[in-house]
């Protein structure tokens, strides 16, 4: 019998050898099955000799949910952090309209931010017009005007990878949200490449490294940290459930505040960030995050002036997760929180944050 010594599969190795040893195997035999199983179990407490003390810099959490806490990220994470976006003719997209941070991906997540969001568009081989353009999934800026095409989703994920390999005490989401064309050739393109694009970054499922997490509501980040399945994933729903997706999948499902109110719901009125979220019927299902929009919306020239004067304004983050715990039956928090033009000053009102939800939830456990 072959027993996974990851820690993720352990329990199913383990029970398989055990029905093995005692239904199939013969008596003389079964003492070797138990060898097996006490080398397993040798082999499983060295993979999760890695104790959870903290998570996303904060101690003392790790027996908290995830959807007990608050990530930091950046709207259209990948539109910018690779410089300039080109249109599909390969005209240089003014980053005034188009890029939505300045910063890396591996830059963004050593300042903190914790959740990431990918539009996706797909580029055929013979179609790429552009020299560093990959065949396959590309990041992009999808608005009310051109599409704008920054670089491939591997590029970005292998980043994400290579993070949290040196960074055990991470946890991270990922969000693939539009894509372009909204049309069945593209869907069916995205469908089958998005799976082994991820599997060509982090391996299949059992590989060593950081992995994707399923129990992200079952169990306590603990487990998350100690079975190294550390990334959550959201996909599209006409991406998720597919027998060619990633069965760890989550489908894209948030209970989000709009970003498009026209200078009513933006980081400058708390009140209407938070209504707007609370608004969602069934807001109390934990299992779906919370979303707030901290973005300017309308108003400014460029996405940059919107941004710098929304990171003025982050400390007025916690009262929307004051609001929304306080607006919910269940005492559910804020789960995400994206901007642009992301800083590092960002991530220190989210683990202020963190912190009061774990003084807040040890005195009123779910």
């Amino acid at each position: 019998a072959v027993v996974s010594t990851q820690s993720g599969h352990y329990g199913r190795g383990l029970l398989f050898s055990f029905i093995f040893c005692f239904l199939v195997v013969p008596k003389e035999r079964k003492m070797l099955g138990f060898l097996v199983m006490s080398l397993a179990a040798v082999g499983y407490g060295a993979a999760a000799s890695y104790n959870c003390t903290k998570v996303n810099g904060v101690e003392g959490v790790c027996d908290l949910m995830l959807n007990q806490l608050t990530l930091a990220g950046g709207r259209c994470s990948g539109c910018g952090a690779f410089g300039a976006m080109y249109f599909w003719s390969g005209i240089k997209a003014p980053a005034c309209n188009y890029n939505t941070q300045d910063k890396s991906i591996t830059e963004q997540l050593k300042i903190g931010m914790r959740y990431f969001d990918f539009d996706l568009g797909y580029i055929h081989k013979s179609e790429e017009s552009l020299p560093y353009w990959e065949e396959g999934p590309v990041i992009v800026s999808i608005g009310g005007g051109a599409v704008a095409y920054s670089r491939s989703l591997k590029k970005a994920l292998t980043e994400i990878r290579d993070f949290m390999n040196a960074n055990k005490d991470e946890i991270v989401i990922m969000r693939i949200n539009k894509y372009y064309q909204e049309k069945k050739e593209t869907r069916d393109l995205l469908l089958k490449s998005i799976k082994p694009t991820f599997d060509s970054v982090f391996g299949p499922e059992g590989s060593e490294g950081v992995q994707l997490n399923f129990y992200t509501t079952l169990k306590p980040v603990r487990y998350m940290i100690e079975s190294n399945e550390r990334l959550v994933l959201y996909l599209n729903k006409d991406f998720w459930g597919s027998t060619l997706s990633d069965f760890r999948a989550h489908p894209d499902n948030f209970f989000e505040s709009e970003d498009n109110y026209y200078g009513y719901n933006t980081c400058q009125n708390q009140e209407a960030i938070a209504k707007s979220i609370l608004q969602h019927e069934g807001v109390n299902k934990r299992n779906i995050p919370t979303l707030a929009n901290w973005v300017l919306g309308r108003g400014l020239p460029c996405y940059s002036n919107g941004g710098k004067l929304c990171m003025s304004e982050i400390q007025h983050v916690e009262e929307i997760w004051d609001k929304v715990v306080a607006g919910t039956h269940l005492r559910r928090p804020l789960n995400v929180v994206v901007a642009d033009y992301v800083e590092a000053r960002f991530a220190e009102v989210i683990a202020k944050i963190n912190k009061k939800a774990l003084e807040y939830y040890t005195k009123r456990p779910w």
